[in-house]
């Protein structure tokens, strides 16, 4: 044993979990929140499926985050690389649909106990007018985000991540994330990895659906760390491959808090969560895709309106979406603090149990001068979660 946290949890040298065996690296201390970097859109994104199955196992190999200490997955995650390949294998050979699914089956999206959205369309309504903005580079003309209800599905899934100043409130927005079941969440490494001092940022207070605006800002409860967060390796190693810009978040680390009648191990069971599966292209350049997430300091929407701490999106239609290897190019508006957030569409993906509802097919991690991008959610990361998440 090398730690004992204050909630009396052990910290040992080896640590199984979910299965997998990671080994004790140290524990870090003295990490700082950084502010987001200025990311461009990559012209030539790195080709997962030209990589052999060593290489990408070596470099989806889990690097984790628990409690303030690192564990790295003692074995390169070769389950992970084979069932990537596989899948890069069944669409060059121009695999149907049904034959994808069957073997890569998605998650059915899940409303939780907290109240059933019956009506999607009226979900997504706006709360206030759409206007002008002046956040450069990542909005695209004008400024058309607008606020969503934090207490109705699809919107109380989204999480938003602070580790600026105090541990005890949420006061600003360091990135964003979206459960996508009941104990686990989506987001981009770069919300967790410092890239400046080459560790992981400081320890995020979090919450899903909240609103600083409302008298209750947290009504799904919010908690200081109480995740285990798991990024690849190969992100560490070389942050220009922005193909391995994508995090997997565990709540059912053993916190076991209730706050605001929500259980901090299973905040999905109570808001909800989005589906997911790896759309194909004609999916995604088919379908309006939505973005919603938590925007840092600044104006958002109406000149002068300030985004403060809340649930803001746009969308971006059909016609804007581009499906590229690893990447969704998308022009939904976004500013700093909606990394991670995810990139979803209202589909009937077919897969097992699935039906028609919110589907996660990408985490919006990067902004250019005339289209946005987002990590899209394919195979790679597909084995990533089944690898490093219990629930999957």
């Amino acid at each position: 044993m090398v730690d004992v946290l204050p909630s009396g949890q052990e910290i040992r040298e080896t640590a199984i979990y979910r299965g997998r065996e990671f080994r004790w690296t140290g524990k870090l201390d003295n990490r700082v929140a950084t502010p987001e970097l200025e990311r461009e859109v990559e012209s030539e994104p790195l080709r997962l499926d030209e990589m052999n199955e060593q290489e990408l196992a070596e470099d989806l190999r889990g690097l984790a985050l628990f409690g303030g200490h690192q564990f790295l997955a003692v074995e390169p995650a070769y389950g992970a690389a084979r069932a990537a390949k596989e899948h890069y294998e069944l669409l060059e050979r121009g695999a149907s649909a049904e034959e994808i699914e069957r073997r890569f089956p998605g998650t059915a999206a899940g409303q939780g106990t907290a109240g059933r959205t019956a009506d999607f369309e009226a979900a997504e309504e706006v709360l206030t007018e759409e206007g002008e903005g002046a956040a450069p580079r990542i909005v695209h003309g004008d400024d058309d985000r607008f606020v969503l209800d934090n207490l109705v599905y699809p919107h109380r899934a989204q999480i938003v991540f602070d580790n600026a100043g105090s541990t005890s409130t949420i006061n600003g927005s360091q990135g964003s994330g979206s459960l996508i079941g009941r104990s686990t969440a989506m987001s981009v490494a770069h919300v967790f990895w410092d890239e400046v001092n080459d560790t992981w940022e400081a320890d995020h207070r979090w919450a899903p659906g909240f609103d600083s605006q409302d008298g209750n800002s947290s009504p799904w409860g919010e908690w200081y760390r109480c995740y285990w967060v798991t990024i690849p390796v190969a992100y560490t190693t070389n942050e220009n491959q922005n193909e391995f810009d994508f995090a997997v978040i565990d709540f059912d680390v053993g916190c076991n808090s209730t706050n605001d009648g929500v259980n901090s191990d299973r905040p999905g069971a109570t808001v909800g969560w989005l589906g997911h599966y790896t759309a194909s292209a004609g999916d995604i350049e088919t379908r309006t895709a939505y973005v919603r997430g938590y925007p840092g300091i600044g104006t958002c929407g109406n000149p002068g309106q300030q985004c403060n701490v809340r649930v803001w999106g746009d969308i971006s239609l059909s016609s804007e979406n581009e499906a590229e290897s690893t990447e969704i190019r998308h022009d939904a508006d976004t500013t700093g603090g909606q990394s991670g957030s995810a990139i979803y569409h209202y589909a009937d993906p077919g897969c097992g149990g699935c039906d028609f509802g919110s589907y996660l097919v990408g985490m919006h991690r990067v902004g250019g001068s005339s289209t946005n991008g987002a990590r899209r959610y394919t195979s790679s990361v597909y084995a990533f979660v089944q690898q490093y998440s219990g629930e999957f």
